[in-house]
């Protein structure tokens, strides 16, 4: 058994017990679990509540009860298992207004017994050049945060003539999707290894990484579809569309659709890891909102890195925005950008066409401007 296995072997079956029988507890002096104004079973115990933005822009509620709350948090923390120890200092900068991600996250990372530093993503309590002070003052070892404030801070560190990579960081673990070797690239800034953790609204741990990074749906209590569907373009023969979660519950005669909002792109059928795993493949791509639609279907930021970073020239500071029907990205390329960005242009052009619009990243990091977080 690993270390992790270990911890949680004393009461593990403890709490899956209580948690079951918690689900089909029902109101006093009735049956089952009582039923929303919905018609749909509602659980008797405590729910966390968060919301997110649909692909029409709309804002959703999600409800977790707590079987299903502390079910993700188990999933969260064997995810982390092998990377931290009671050792470690962990930085959680994961929303927490209105998500269940901060929230999920740090729970898991107190379970395995590291130190924890809570920042979240407002940038207000504690803007970026307070929370890089704290990386480098606390010697935090491990960085839970979106791929792009994790590129922010690397780059206002070497702006105040500092090395990032002697800041002492070992492990990034990013929160948004973004292309492996953008990815690379950030952690490579820090000195750190990267890994991936997928959440949607729903269940922060909705797809966790195997040994060889490669994402994989922790779908033992949810069947995972697309609807939209378009062909793929990251994984020839695979198919993207928005990612819904059919969960099982056991007082509900049939699956309960659960819409993320998050564009995906599933391997073809039958496609292995040579990790040894069976549990389906994903490869996220951002929310639907933030897609541009084109006839060969939607177009991401992740599908511009995927592009972008086939050459040596950008770093990991990558935004975008969606205007209409472009999708206006911006790509730091470091100072000789003027030179390299019209090869860019044409590479990301021929490869996606004319609704990627691709622009220098003008952003100024030395005065800690944050505006542009997105993933």
């Amino acid at each position: 058994m690993t270390p992790v296995t270990d911890r949680f072997e004393a009461y593990f079956d403890q709490w899956l017990h209580t948690l079951e029988a918690d689900a089909h507890r029902g109101p006093p002096g009735g049956t089952g679990a009582p039923a929303g104004p919905d018609g749909l079973p509602r659980p008797s115990a405590p729910v966390r509540y968060g919301e997110w933005e649909g692909p029409d822009g709309g804002t959703h509620a999600v409800r977790m009860s707590r079987p299903e709350w502390m079910l993700n948090q188990f999933d969260t923390a064997l995810a982390l298992g092998d990377l931290l120890t009671p050792d470690d200092v962990v930085v959680v900068a994961a929303p927490y207004e209105l998500s269940l991600e901060g929230a999920s996250v740090e729970r898991a990372v107190e379970w395995l017994g590291a130190s924890l530093i809570s920042v979240g993503t407002s940038n207000t309590i504690c803007p970026v050049p307070r929370l890089l002070d704290l990386i480098h003052r606390y010697r935090v070892t491990t960085l839970v945060c979106p791929p792009q404030l994790a590129a922010e801070l690397a780059a206002l560190d070497e702006a105040a003539g500092r090395r990032p990579a002697a800041a002492g960081l070992t492990t990034l673990v990013a929160t948004r999707p973004a292309a492996p070797e953008r990815l690379r690239r950030i952690a490579a800034a820090w000195g750190a290894s990267a890994t991936v953790l997928f959440g949607t609204p729903s269940r922060p741990a909705t797809a966790t990484p195997c040994r060889l990074g490669r994402l994989h749906l922790v779908a033992d209590r949810f069947e995972a579809r697309l609807r939209s569907t378009a062909p793929g373009r990251i994984d020839p023969g695979g198919t993207r569309g928005e990612l819904v979660l059919d969960v099982r519950h056991p007082d509900a005669p049939a699956p309960v659709p659960q819409p993320t909002g998050e564009l995906v792109e599933l391997p073809p059928p039958g496609s292995p890891c040579t990790c040894g795993s069976e549990r389906q493949l994903v490869v996220p791509l951002g929310r639907v909102a933030d897609a541009v639609a084109t006839a060969q279907g939607p177009i991401t930021q992740v599908d511009v890195e995927h592009c972008l970073f086939a050459s040596p020239h950008p770093q990991g500071q990558v935004t975008s925005r969606l205007e209409g029907d472009h999708l206006t990205v911006a790509c730091a390329v470091g100072s000789a950008g003027g030179r390299h960005l019209p090869a860019l242009r044409e590479l990301v052009r021929s490869r996606l066409g004319p609704a990627v619009e691709l622009t220098p990243f003008e952003e100024d990091l030395a005065e800690g401007d944050t505006r542009t977080r997105r993933s």
